[in-house]
C-alpha cells in the first residue's frame, strides 16, 4: 500500500487585470461605456437581447447606442424578471447579424468599458467570431478597477458602488439605464486615476492598486476546489509550502491557494478539477469556449 499525500484546496484564480489589450492610448481617449443584456450566462449557447453604449469623451457623453436584438429565442422566465424583457418586446427587433455591424461602427476608434467587461466582450467576441468579424478592441473592467480604487468596500454590484459613491440609481439591469450608472461611476474612477498620475491606459494598473487594496484583494477573489496530489517528495514540500502560505498569508474564512502561486510551486503536483464547485466543472455547465 502506498499512500499519496494530497489535499482538496480553495484555489482563487487571481484578479482580472484592469484594462485588456491596450495599445498605448491616452487615458483622454474616447470611451465607449457598454452594457448588454442576454438570455443567458454561456456567451456560445445564448444570445444578446438588449445593447446600450453611451460615448463619453472628456467626461461628456456625446452619443448613445441603444436597441433591442431579436434572439430568435424564448426569453427564459426567469431572465425577464431580472432584465424586464419579454419576447413581445424584441419579437419585432433586427436580429444580431443587422445590430452588430452598425455597433462596431459605433465602437469604432474608442476603448471599451464595462462592469464585469469578462461577461459582455465574451458575447461580443462570440458573436463577432460567429459573423466573420474582427474583434480587437482595448477594453476596461471597473469592477476590477472599483476593487483597487475602493478597497474598503464590501460588495462590488454596480448599484453598490454608486450607493457608496452617493449616485442615484433609477432602473437597474436595463442596458442603457446600466450604463448610465456605470458612466457617472466611471467619471469620478478617472478622475482620482488622473489625481495618482496616470497618463495611458497601461498605466492604470500601476496607479490604481494602493497597498491597501494589495492585501485586500485575495479576500475578494471567488474560490473554487481543486485537488492537488504530491506524486514525489518535491511535491510534497510544495504542497506543505502552499497549505501553509493559504493559512498564513491568505486566510479569509477558508484557505485560499491563488492561482499564480500554484503555478510557482507546481512542480511534483497533480491537479485535478474536483467536484462540482471547480473551475472545469462550472465552466463546461455554464458552456464557456475557453
Amino acid at each position: 500500500m502506498k499512500v499519496i499525500y494530497g489535499v482538496e484546496a480553495y484555489l482563487a484564480p487571481d484578479k482580472n487585470p484592469v484594462v485588456t489589450n491596450a495599445k498605448g492610448q491616452s487615458i483622454d481617449i474616447t470611451y465607449c461605456v457598454l452594457d448588454l443584456e442576454t438570455t443567458g450566462f454561456s456567451a456560445t449557447m445564448e444570445k444578446i437581447t438588449e445593447i446600450g453604449i453611451m460615448k463619453l469623451k472628456d467626461g461628456k457623453v456625446i452619443d448613445t447606442f441603444s436597441c433591442f436584438v431579436n434572439p430568435e429565442k424564448h426569453i427564459p422566465q426567469r431572465v425577464s424578471e431580472v432584465t424586464n424583457i419579454t419576447d413581445e418586446m424584441v419579437q419585432d427587433a433586427e436580429t444580431i447579424d443587422k445590430v452588430f455591424p452598425k455597433m462596431l461602427k459605433f465602437l469604432e476608434d474608442s476603448v471599451i468599458v464595462a462592469h464585469n467587461a469578462g461577461f459582455d466582450v465574451g458575447f461580443l467576441k462570440q458573436n463577432a467570431k460567429n459573423l466573420g468579424y474582427k474583434f480587437d478592441y482595448t477594453y476596461l473592467d471597473t469592477l476590477s478597477l472599483a476593487k483597487d480604487l475602493f478597497p474598503e468596500y464590501k460588495k462590488y454590484k454596480l448599484g453598490k458602488i454608486a450607493e457608496n459613491l452617493g449616485i442615484k440609481v433609477e432602473v437597474a439591469h436595463r442596458a442603457l439605464d446600466d450604463v448610465d450608472t456605470t458612466v457617472k461611476i466611471f467619471k469620478i474612477m478617472l478622475d482620482k486615476l488622473k489625481e495618482k498620475g496616470a497618463k495611458k491606459l497601461e498605466d492604470i494598473e500601476k496607479v490604481s492598486r494602493t497597498e491597501e487594496a494589495k492585501k485586500e484583494e485575495y479576500k475578494k477573489l471567488k474560490t473554487y476546489h481543486a485537488i492537488l496530489l504530491a506524486k514525489d517528495y518535491v511535491g510534497l514540500r510544495n504542497l506543505y509550502r502552499l497549505v501553509s502560505l493559504s493559512h498564513i498569508h491568505y486566510f479569509y474564512r477558508k484557505p485560499r491557494i491563488l492561482k499564480s502561486l500554484l503555478e510557482k510551486y507546481r512542480e511534483g503536483l497533480i491537479v485535478g478539477s474536483a467536484c462540482e464547485a471547480g473551475e472545469l466543472y462550472q465552466a463546461i455547465e455554464l458552456r464557456k469556449n475557453r
